[in-house]
C-alpha cells in the first residue's frame, strides 16, 4: 500500500471513532475500558431503581464516583472528569479506580461518555489529577499513576491527550515526574498524587498532594517536558486547586471540611503570600478529623475559565449508602467570584432554571411560638429561597422532606449565631438581618447558599418516602416568613 493509502487508511479508523463509543482497535487500554462499560452498564438497573438517587445532579449510570479531576471547555461542550471505579458501588473503592468522563452543551443536562483511563496491569488506580487547554487550544490530562504496591513503588504523575476530536479515546504518555527525576526528591511521598495545573503570567505550574507545597513548572508549550522549581506555603490537604480570580490568586484544599486562601503566586520567585486566614468553602460533613471516605459531603473539587470567561467549580459529592448500585455525584456548578473582602462569592449557575417546573410564592407569614406546614408547597426535587426576619424568637427556621404533620423531616434552625443544618453547624451571624436561605433538594442530596453565597453546605440526608412537606417554624419568640419560593426541579436530560 502506498504511503497516502496508509494515511488515508488511518484516517477512516479515526474516523469510526464515535462519542458513543469507539472502534475496537485492540488496545489493551480500549478493552480494559470495554470491562469498565459492560460493568457500569449491568449495575445501571438496579441503580436506576433506587427511589434516593438524585435526579438532576450529575452521577455516572452506576457504581462508585468520587474525585471531579478536571473540566474544559472544547468545541461546544463542557468536558468534565472524575474518579470512577467500576468494580463496586462502595467497597474495594481503591482498587481498579480509573476516569470516567462526562459532556454537556450547557453545565445542566450531562451525556455519559466512556472511561477515558482504566489502571493497567499491575496498576492499582489512576488517582486523580487536573485536566488543562494548552497554548495551541488542544485538551490535555494529567492523573497519577498508581502501582499496586506503595510500599515499594511510588506514584508518578503521568498525561493523556486525545486522539479524536470528540474527545473519546486517549492517549497516555510519561511526562517525567517521578521521585528522584525531572527535580522530584527522592524521598517525595509514595502516595502524592492530585496534580493540578495553574497558568499564572507565561508560565504554567502544577502543584500536588502530599509534596509540602511542591510546585512544578512545565518546560514546553504541549506540556510534555516538567521541571520541580520550589516549594510554597499553605498547600495541604487533597486536590489543591490554585487558579486565579480577580487578578489574585485562590487556593482551595480538600480539608475537613473543604477551605480556601486568598493571596498572589510570584512565577519568578515561585512563592505563593496567602494574605487571608483560612476559610470554609463549604461546611459539608467536615470537622476536625477525617470523616469515613463515605461522609465528606463536598470533596474533591475542580476549578476551570469556560468560554463566558467564568470560574466554574465542581466537586464529588459523597455520604450515600453502598450496596444500591451506584455511590457518588457531582455537584451543582458554582461560579466563583471575589467580595471586596477577599470572600469567594459561590453562585449557583443561572442555567439551572431551565429545570424549573412548577413555582409557588409565600408572602409575609407570621409565625408565634408555631410550626406551619405550608400547603401546597413539597417534594424530593426541588430549588427554594427563603427569607425570614428573625423578630423575637430565640430559634427559627426551615423543614424540608418532612412529615404530614412537620414534626419530623431535615431542618435548617438557626439560633445564637449558629445555622443547624440537618446536625452540621455553621457559624452565621444574623442579628437583625432577614435570614436568607437558598436550597437545592434532589432526592438524598441537599446543597445550601448561605450570605449570599459566602459560604455553603453540602449534605447527604435520607428521609420516609412519603415525607414530602416543607414547614416554616419560630421557637420561644416571633419571626415573619417574608417570602418562599419554591420551584419543582425536572430531572436533567441524559
Amino acid at each position: 500500500m502506498s504511503q497516502n493509502g496508509i494515511r488515508v487508511f488511518l484516517g477512516f479508523l479515526t474516523m469510526t471513532v464515535t462519542f458513543l463509543g469507539c472502534a475496537d482497535l485492540k488496545d489493551p487500554e480500549q478493552e480494559r475500558i470495554d470491562r469498565a462499560v459492560a460493568a457500569i452498564e449491568a449495575a445501571a438497573p438496579r441503580a436506576a431503581r433506587d427511589p434516593d438517587r438524585p435526579v438532576y445532579h450529575y452521577r455516572p449510570p452506576a457504581l462508585w464516583m468520587n474525585d471531579v479531576c478536571g473540566g474544559f471547555h472544547y468545541r461546544g461542550y463542557y468536558h468534565v472528569f472524575f474518579q470512577q471505579g467500576p468494580l463496586s458501588d462502595g467497597h474495594n473503592r481503591g482498587r481498579g479506580i480509573g476516569w470516567g468522563h462526562t459532556r454537556s452543551r450547557d453545565l445542566v443536562n450531562w451525556e455519559h461518555l466512556r472511561p477515558v483511563l482504566m489502571p493497567p496491569e499491575g496498576a492499582r488506580l489512576e488517582a486523580s489529577g487536573s485536566a488543562f487547554i494548552r497554548k495551541d487550544g488542544s485538551p490535555i490530562l494529567f492523573f497519577a499513576h498508581t502501582p499496586m504496591d506503595l510500599s515499594k513503588n511510588k506514584r508518578e504523575q503521568w498525561a493523556a491527550e486525545p486522539v479524536d476530536e470528540d474527545l473519546v479515546a486517549w492517549r497516555r504518555f510519561d511526562i517525567g515526574l517521578a521521585a528522584g527525576r525531572s527535580g522530584i526528591p527522592e524521598d517525595v511521598k509514595p502516595n502524592w498524587a492530585d496534580m493540578f495545573v495553574f497558568q499564572v503570567g507565561g508560565g504554567v505550574f502544577a502543584t500536588f498532594k502530599e509534596t509540602d507545597g511542591l510546585i512544578c513548572k512545565a518546560q514546553n508549550d504541549r506540556l510534555t517536558a516538567w521541571k520541580a522549581v520550589g516549594k510554597v506555603e499553605g498547600v495541604d490537604g487533597e486536590c489543591p486547586n490554585i487558579f486565579s480570580l480577580d487578578g489574585r490568586q485562590v487556593l482551595i484544599r480538600s480539608t475537613y471540611p473543604i477551605s480556601y486562601l486568598i493571596g498572589d503566586f510570584d512565577p519568578d520567585a515561585i512563592a505563593l503570600d496567602l494574605e487571608t486566614p483560612p476559610r470554609v468553602l463549604d461546611y459539608g460533613y467536615g470537622g476536625e478529623e477525617m470523616p469515613t471516605p463515605l461522609h465528606r459531603g463536598l470533596y474533591g473539587t475542580t476549578v476551570f475559565t469556560d468560554q463566558a470567561g467564568r470560574t466554574v467549580l465542581l466537586g464529588w459529592v459523597s455520604g450515600f449508602k453502598p450496596d444500591r448500585g451506584w455511590n457518588g455525584c457531582m455537584s451543582l456548578p458554582r461560579l466563583l467570584s471575589l467580595d471586596q473582602d477577599d470572600r469567594l462569592i459561590q453562585t449557583p449557575a443561572p442555567e439551572l432554571e431551565q429545570l424549573r417546573g412548577r413555582h409557588l410564592k409565600v408572602e409575609n407569614l407570621s409565625l408565634t411560638d408555631e410550626l406551619k406546614v405550608v400547603e401546597g408547597a413539597g417534594g424530593d426535587a426541588l430549588e427554594i429561597k427563603a427569607e425570614i426576619a428573625p423578630g423575637d424568637a430565640g430559634a427559627f427556621g426551615l423543614k424540608v422532606r418532612c412529615s404530614r404533620d412537620g414534626q419530623s423531616g431535615i431542618s435548617l434552625r438557626y439560633s445564637d449565631g449558629i445555622l443547624n443544618v440537618a446536625g452540621t453547624e455553621v457559624p452565621l451571624e444574623v442579628g437583625s438581618r432577614t435570614l436568607r436561605l437558598h436550597l437545592f433538594l434532589d432526592k438524598s442530596v441537599l446543597e445550601v447558599f448561605l450570605d449570599e453565597g459566602r459560604t455553603a453546605v453540602t449534605r447527604v440526608n435520607y428521609a420516609p418516602a412519603e415525607d414530602l412537606g416543607i414547614a416554616v417554624f419560630a421557637e420561644n419568640g416571633a419571626a415573619v416568613l417574608k417570602s418562599l419560593d419554591v420551584w419543582s426541579m425536572n430531572p436533567i436530560l441524559k
